[in-house]
């Protein structure tokens, strides 16, 4: 029953870490920015965008990356 719990848990966690690392701003331009033309290029609203939602996506990709290995370790010791 606990190991079920778990394993739940861990699918959750996982999905989570996901979403928040497909969410996130690709910072680098490199290849893509060169071909699509935005090579570099940055607005006022996309400078001052990563103080606020940018720094809380890193925050909680990194709590969820954190529990989801908490998770793994104690799963494997049951």
């Amino acid at each position: 029953m606990v190991f079920n719990i778990l394993c739940v848990l861990i699918l959750i966690s996982c999905i989570g870490v996901n979403v928040c690392i497909l969410m996130q701003n690709k910072r680098a331009g490199g290849f893509t920015g060169n071909v699509s033309g935005m090579g570099g290029q940055q607005t006022y609203w996309d400078k001052n965008k990563g103080k606020s939602f940018e720094k809380k996506l890193e925050r909680y990709t990194i709590i969820i990356s954190i529990i989801f290995v908490v998770l793994a370790l104690i799963s494997n010791l049951i």
